[in-house]
């Protein structure tokens, strides 16, 4: 990881196949917040670029839980904004199947589905600002709307470090 980026107790990595995300779908990774542990899927190690991304985007879940819930409510207005603009695309899968199940209701009345969303959304916009040298094949958010949650997260993070 880049240096200075993360400050906090080691993460354990393994390697696991056959991995499963929180809808039951086959995944590229897994983390337990609670016990400090990612799994990773061992393909990845063929495939640096996107095994830098979704590396970087389990990393930004320990972040996400730490940051507090004014940043996390500052995310969730600009991820609102975006939505009633009529913003399509995301940063990454992870944030993009679920942002394709959101309902308006889903928004306002802050679901599950809605913050689930808001921290994939997180973690993959982290990871695509982060990782200069990530995989993007996933991202299909319009480049002004990268820019912007780049400028977001430059204005809330400047000194760029994160507890984990």
């Amino acid at each position: 990881m880049r240096q200075g980026l993360f400050r906090g107790a080691p993460v354990k990595i393994s390697y696991r196949a056959d991995l499963r995300d929180t809808a039951g779908n086959p995944a590229y990774a897994a983390t337990s917040i609670r016990k400090r542990e990612m799994a990773l899927d061992p393909t990845l190690k063929r495939h640096p670029k996107q095994h830098r991304r979704i590396l970087l985007h389990e990393y930004f879940h320990f972040a996400w839980v730490r940051l507090g819930n004014p940043l996390r409510a500052a995310w969730e207005a600009f991820l609102k904004a975006e939505w009633q603009a009529g913003a399509r695309g995301e940063a990454g899968w992870s944030a993009e199947w679920r942002k394709r199940k959101l309902t308006a209701r889903d928004i306002d009345l802050r679901s599950r589905f809605w913050r689930e969303y808001c921290c994939e959304s997180f973690c993959d916009t982290a990871a695509l600002v982060f990782g200069a040298d990530c995989d993007q094949s996933e991202v299909t958010l319009a480049p002004g709307r990268c820019r912007a949650r780049a400028a977001w997260f430059a204005g809330k993070f400047p000194e760029r470090r994160f507890s984990i």
